[in-house]
């Protein structure tokens, strides 16, 4: 667990962007600093603070945290091995005491090691008062062994959504190989389908969302199936027919072994997935975005392409908004 160059840009951005309240933060386990200098260097601009010896690597994140804004820091874990603050399994309820307490809760790589994804899901819910910020950086891809789970981007649109009490939530998907770009994912109820998301890269996942309101019943379902069960309800439903296979894949299916046809479908749909992740995704630099320009996106993931955006798609081959 740990705030490297992404962590503290994603920070960053939450301040300058997401106007994060650090008055009252909560972190899940306790983070140590894991950027360099150097890398502090690249963010700095952005930053009303000086690099010093308090935030050096290997030192743990409260003073980075009081730089920003922090007046109050909790640090939650299961053990007292790295001296969190309050030590509390997060596979089990928070007290009652901790609700709605935070204005911020942050987890730089906590919940993928966490095996009650339901309960995690309830006290990061639970722990963040009405007009709190909530930020997660997790494993996308390419991390089958680094924890128990891989999350997708629709896990979290479908958890801090506005049926949920949840509002302005994102999702980047950003390459450890390429940090200074992050790769925003549209909603899957915007593009009515499943987003299609390169399975060869290694990828990490930053969510911002903030909490609006309280509600009665909190409530997950992935959004598709809620499209596909309400045409199912509403009679706008076709059943699968073997008459509708392509005649391309029945005349193939005869030709070849289902051996070399499941090697070639794999190479067709890792080309096809990266095609449409290109078309798809929105590629923004997190140092240079302009908040009001952030706000149009969130509100319309369909906002055309910005002038200003001509470099980074020269560079990226994707969509740029700044």
């Amino acid at each position: 667990m740990g705030i490297d160059l992404t962590g503290l840009r994603a920070l960053s951005f939450a301040k300058r962007v997401y106007k994060f309240d650090f008055r009252n933060t909560v972190t899940l386990g306790r983070h140590e600093i894991h950027f360099w200098k150097q890398e502090y260097d690249a963010v700095r601009a952005n930053l009303n603070f000086g690099y010093d010896e308090s935030i050096a690597v290997g030192a743990y994140c409260e003073s980075l945290l009081h730089k920003l804004g922090a007046e109050n820091v909790v640090s939650i874990d299961a053990s007292a091995f790295e001296g969190a603050s309050l030590i509390h399994d997060f596979n089990r309820p928070i007290p009652n005491d901790l609700h709605e307490k935070f204005d911020t809760f942050l987890d730089f790589g906590s919940i993928e090691h966490i095996f009650n994804v339901a309960q995690v899901v309830d006290n990061i819910v639970n722990i963040v008062r009405p007009g709190g910020h909530i930020l997660i950086a997790t494993n996308a891809n390419g991390f089958p062994a680094h924890g128990l789970y891989q999350y997708s981007p629709e896990f979290f649109f479908s958890i801090f959504s506005n049926r949920n009490g949840f509002k302005d939530t994102s999702v980047f998907l950003v390459r450890p190989s390429r940090p200074k770009t992050w790769h925003l994912i549209k909603r899957p109820v915007i593009l009515k389908r499943r987003n299609e998301i390169p399975f060869e890269d290694q990828a990490v996942m930053l969510v911002f969302s903030r909490r609006v309101r309280r509600v009665a019943e909190f409530s997950v379902q992935q959004s598709d199936y809620d499209a596909t069960w309400t045409n199912f309800a509403t009679g706008n439903w076709a059943s699968w027919d073997r008459a509708n296979i392509p005649r391309w894949k029945s005349i193939l299916h005869r030709l070849a072994s289902p051996f070399l046809f499941r090697g070639l479908s794999y190479q067709f749909r890792s080309l096809r997935v990266r095609r449409k992740y290109r078309a798809d995704r929105i590629v923004i630099d997190p140092d240079t975005m302009d908040p009001f320009d952030f706000a149009k996106i969130i509100a319309d993931p369909a906002a055309p392409e910005s002038p200003s955006g001509e470099k980074l798609n020269q560079v990226e081959g994707a969509t740029q908004l700044h």
